[in-house]
C-alpha cells in the first residue's frame, strides 16, 4: 500500500502578504512585529512616521498598519501621502479609542484587539489592494 505524498517542491508556495508597520510605542512595535512575522508576514517597521512614506514606497506593501498614537493631523497626513502614492497600499490604523472616526477608506481597529482578529483584516485589506505594485492612469 502505498502512501499519497505531497511533493513541497512541486507545491508553489502562497503569495505572502508584506506589511509595513509605524508605532511609535516600542511595545506594540516589537510585539506585533513578532507575532506577524511568526504567522510568515513580510513585516518591516519604523518607530519614525516621517520614514512611513519612504518604506511604503521602497517596500510596495500590501497592508500599512499605522498607529494612531501620534496626533490626528499626523496620521491624517500620512494617510494622505500613503493615498497619493499612485498605486494601491491598504490603510489600518490601530488606536486605543477606536471610536474616533475616521475616513472611509480606512480601516480602524482597537490597538490591542485580539491578534487573530489583526491578522482576519490583514489578509481582508491585502486582498483589497487590486493593482499592487501598478501605476495608476494618468500618474506614470
Amino acid at each position: 500500500m502505498r502512501e499519497n505524498r505531497t511533493h513541497l517542491e512541486s507545491v508553489e508556495p502562497a503569495r505572502r502578504i508584506r506589511i509595513v508597520l509605524a508605532a511609535r510605542d516600542r511595545r506594540f512595535l516589537r510585539v506585533t512585529s513578532f507575532l506577524l512575522a511568526r504567522e510568515g508576514f513580510l513585516v518591516d517597521s519604523t518607530r519614525k512616521l516621517e520614514d512611513l512614506l519612504d518604506m511604503v514606497q521602497r517596500h510596495r506593501p500590501d497592508v500599512v498598519i499605522l498607529d494612531g498614537m501620534d496626533s490626528l493631523a499626523k496620521t491624517a497626513r500620512a494617510i494622505a501621502g500613503i493615498e497619493a502614492i499612485p498605486y494601491s497600499v491598504a490603510v489600518l490604523v490601530v488606536a486605543e479609542a477606536p471610536e474616533v472616526s475616521s475616513p472611509r477608506s480606512v480601516r480602524l481597529l482597537h490597538k490591542w484587539t485580539s491578534f487573530d482578529r489583526l491578522v482576519h483584516e490583514v489578509e481582508r485589506l491585502s486582498g483589497d489592494a487590486p493593482g499592487k505594485g501598478e501605476v495608476s492612469p494618468g500618474l506614470a
